[in-house]
């Protein structure tokens, strides 16, 4: 099918659809609805990015607690460190992953005390370190380790998360 073809045949489609008032209200509903979440996004994004946001939950006070009373990193957000900042599509969309995870574990009452990081999590956390501490790397070898192995104190040290 050429473009020319689908652009005819798309525009038949919204024709037919306008053409049915059910169907018309229905289409700008949804228009509206998606406009509102599109001009909400970018505000839910920044909240959602917060340390604050992610403490929100009672089972993440005491890793808040330990990031906030740490000393250490405490100018960084929870995010820098537990997704992906390499990629902006994939930053986002394991954002959308991991807080849909959340979300479940949450209301359905199944987050784990204590709780622990998943295998990308892990992943994740040390493609981070690594990213950041570039510079400081260069006369130790990270390939066979992993940075929270000999630096376990500098981060969420009083529940074993790893």
């Amino acid at each position: 099918m050429s473009m020319k073809e689908l652009v005819a045949k798309t525009l038949s489609m919204v024709r037919e659809i306008l053409a049915d008032r059910r169907k018309k209200t229905i289409a700008i509903a949804a228009l509206i609805l998606l406009l509102a979440m599109a001009a909400a996004l970018p505000g839910y994004m920044k909240k959602t990015s917060t340390t604050e946001y992610c403490a929100s939950c009672h089972v993440m006070e005491p890793q808040y607690d330990d990031w906030l009373y740490g000393g250490r990193h405490t100018q960084i957000r929870c995010i820098e460190c537990h997704l992906p900042n390499d990629d902006f599509v994939r930053h986002y969309v394991w954002k959308g992953l991991d807080g849909v995870k959340d979300l479940v574990f949450f209301y359905t009452g199944l987050v784990p005390e204590p709780i622990h990081s998943s295998r990308h999590a892990r992943k994740t956390i040390q493609r981070n370190c690594v990213r950041c501490h570039d510079g400081m790397l260069s006369m130790v070898s990270v390939d066979d380790r992993n940075c929270w192995e000999c630096h376990r104190s500098l981060f969420h040290n009083r529940i074993n998360e790893f």
